[in-house]
């Protein structure tokens, strides 16, 4: 069963009941009641505590006799601009505080101590202290996307902060980045779209080839080959078998220790000659070298394995190819001379049978025989 309690509270001079009352079990009060500050007893019912008021008990009651003030909590008196006091009920006069500046009049707007400020011709603001440059007077001379800056209307002329790649008085022309040489180390700068670009020596590198790298940063060593750095400079290969090279980029047949042995007496010659200029002689030395290096890589064993196998199979072809021809024409002889065997023991019959007398016998062959079915047995004609 709801039931509250009732206390008093001193407050200037007059006694405010403070009453703590606690929602009843089961009861649903006003939508909206703030839960806090509101409270109920019957269903839709929102009543306010001390201190708060409102249909749904959600604003404060400020301090009795605040006249041109607010409360963010009950009891309080806050002034609103231009007004003083602990009732806010003093008027302040903005204009006694000159805020209006380069000669403008201050004219305050009545109580609540507001102001505007009338400016005098080439000032604005809300107290006159921006200055109308060129920027707003004339419009913006600056192009390709540049900004028109005069110091809030207070520089002599106005200036224009371009964007990046242009460059000049207003932003007209194209700036060149690669004047400035921003490569470093000796690196090679080349305009592009939008920026440049630095193409760095060997040795350095970054966007501005600044940092140093090495030799063996760039994995230099193909097929699974080692890089060693040299402390003269240059770098050296050691390749995996069958592999040969400077960077072991080529394919050796053999196996052999014999390969690598030459390899990595030749290697530290090749990898230095990489790096500096040789002279005439030394690139003879190096092309005879490389030559009788690739011509002895001229077959292998697997592929002499292919081209046996290629052979027979071609082998196989042909024998099989010459047998179908030849069994075709064999039974068509075949045919022929059974046929022409028949024909001349008919004949011999025939001339027995007919014994003393000379008849004429005309034989007619046929001129065009097709023979389908070389199995048939020819025993008639």
């Amino acid at each position: 069963m709801a039931f509250q309690a009732a206390f008093l509270l001193p407050l200037g001079g007059w006694l405010w009941p403070l009453i703590a009352l606690p929602l009843a079990q089961g009861i649903d009060c006003q939508p909206g009641c703030h839960p806090q500050y509101g409270f109920c007893e019957v269903p839709d019912e929102c009543r306010c505590q001390p201190g708060w008021q409102g249909p749904l008990c959600d604003r404060c009651i400020p301090f009795p006799g605040c006249q041109y003030g607010t409360c963010a909590k009950p009891w309080q008196c806050i002034c609103d601009e231009g007004w003083l006091g602990s009732l806010c009920d003093t008027a302040v006069h903005p204009c006694s505080s000159k805020p209006c500046m380069n000669n403008a009049t201050c004219i305050e707007t009545g109580e609540g101590g507001g102001y505007i400020c009338l400016c005098i011709q080439g000032y604005a603001g809300k107290n006159c202290h921006m200055r109308k440059g060129s920027c707003r007077v004339n419009g913006s001379p600056c192009k390709n996307g540049g900004t028109c800056v005069d110091d809030d209307g207070f520089a002599p002329r106005p200036s224009c902060q371009c964007p990046p790649g242009f460059t000049g008085i207003f932003c007209e022309a194209e700036a060149d980045p690669c004047k400035s040489n921003p490569c470093q180390n000796g690196g090679r700068c080349t305009n592009i779209s939008g920026g440049f670009n630095c193409q760095c020596p060997a040795g350095y590198g970054g966007m501005f080839c600044s940092s140093h790298v090495t030799s063996c940063a760039s994995n230099p060593c193909a097929n699974g080959g080692t890089c060693h750095e040299h402390p003269e400079g240059g770098f050296e290969c050691i390749c995996r078998p069958h592999f040969v090279g400077v960077n072991c980029a080529s394919h050796h047949k053999n196996a052999s220790g014999i390969v690598l042995a030459k390899h990595k007496q030749n290697h530290h010659l090749r990898a230095k000659a990489s790096h500096r200029p040789l002279h005439p002689q030394e690139q003879n030395v190096l092309t005879i070298r490389e030559t009788i290096e690739n011509r002895s890589s001229f077959i292998n064993k697997s592929q002499v394995i292919c081209f046996i196998v290629l052979g027979l199979l071609t082998c196989l072809i042909v024998l099989g190819t010459a047998g179908i021809v030849f069994f075709s024409k064999f039974e068509m002889w075949l045919a022929n001379a059974r046929y022409t065997h028949l024909v001349r023991k008919e004949r011999d019959c025939y001339l027995k049978a007919n014994e003393g007398e000379n008849p004429s016998v005309n034989i007619i062959f046929p001129e065009k025989i097709k023979l389908t079915d070389y199995s048939k047995n020819y025993t008639a004609i």
